[in-house]
């Protein structure tokens, strides 16, 4: 005659085989698992890693280059005390776009003594090159002399899927160089696409390739194979020989929102 402790003992195991060696016990002990997702620390799904690739989107780390390329950044004067920065950045994976990444420009004075920074966030397009820009900085009496940037929390790639939008500028004329200068531009829209609230950047470059002057604008919307006029002004004469003018349009994809 079986002991209390022992038809214990059956009774648990009797129970654990109905649980899980019946269909209905298969069926409980599936909805007790947590399921499948892209923070479950685990590769499954179709993702190409865990929890990165396939379904999940976000970039495993093998088959992205994990930061961007900082090609330069500099302060454009604008008034005294008062600057526009700029940060010439190149995106190493054209195929992706990235989640809102905070940054920093830090600016210092020719003694190399900090002046002032400036703390944003963007989220990186699939362009090649595109620029980040900081309006109307104050230096108060400083100088800016050095301009670093940099990204303060790791990029985390998205792979992008959609149509890359393109933007061209098809004219730019730049007038007034002797009081206030102008810059006329005109963008085309060659997709099907209306785009909204579209940054566009310029740079004027002296014979030497450095950029002098930047400046920013926004177009409220472009329709789909549509065209539009911005303008850019500046408060003082030019006091260089302009070599190039680079005008770059920054669109916004939803994915960073």
């Amino acid at each position: 005659m079986l002991s209390w402790s022992s038809k214990r003992k059956l009774a648990i195991i009797l129970s654990l085989f109905i649980l899980f060696g019946t269909p209905i016990g298969f069926y409980v002990y599936k909805k007790l698992q947590k399921p499948e997702s892209c923070f479950d620390d685990k590769q499954n799904q179709d993702e190409r890693g865990v929890d990165c690739g396939g379904i999940c989107r976000i970039a495993c780390l093998a088959n992205v280059t994990a930061e961007p390329a900082i090609q330069w950044s500099r302060a454009y004067y604008v008034a005294p005390g008062v600057y526009n920065l700029t940060a010439y950045i190149q995106n190493p994976n054209i195929d992706y776009i990235s989640k809102p990444t905070k940054y920093i420009f830090r600016v210092y004075d020719e003694k190399n003594i900090l002046i002032t920074t400036r703390k944003g966030i963007v989220g990186i397009p699939t362009s090649k090159i595109f620029p980040i820009f900081e309006p109307t900085v104050s230096t108060g009496n400083g100088i800016p002399k050095i301009v670093t940037f940099e990204f303060v929390e790791p990029v985390t790639w998205i792979e992008y899927f959609g149509n890359k939008p393109e933007l061209e500028v098809v004219e730019q004329k730049l007038t007034r160089i002797d009081s206030s200068p102008k810059l006329d531009v005109k963008i085309v829209n060659k997709t099907l696409n209306t785009f909204k609230n579209v940054e566009v950047v310029a740079i004027i470059y002296d014979e030497e390739g450095n950029g002098v002057l930047s400046s920013r604008t926004f177009v409220d919307s472009i329709g789909d194979k549509g065209e539009a006029s911005v303008v850019f002004t500046w408060p003082e004469p030019i006091s260089f020989k302009p070599s190039k003018i680079e005008v770059i349009p920054n669109l916004a994809l939803k994915e960073y929102k």
